[in-house]
């Protein structure tokens, strides 16, 4: 199963980079519609397809925003 953060998009395939660094290319027709760069997604290994894990999306936005307010103070 394939679960990491979307890192970039290009010629109709997405890069995932999982928790453990390496990274994942598939078809941006695997994902959804309004998938976008820093989604985090899941496959769903039933239908071969992949969902949005919007509560994990934004931990690692608020996160990010964390960082960089410490990093500019």
């Amino acid at each position: 199963m394939i679960s990491g953060f979307i890192t970039w998009f290009e010629d109709g395939m997405a890069d995932i980079e999982q928790c453990d660094r390496t990274s994942v290319k598939i078809s941006r027709c695997r994902l959804p519609v309004f998938a976008r760069t820093g989604d985090f997604v899941i496959e769903d290994s039933v239908n071969q397809s992949f969902y949005v894990d919007f509560s994990i999306t934004e931990k690692r936005h608020q996160e990010i925003l964390r960082m960089a307010d410490m990093l500019f103070e």
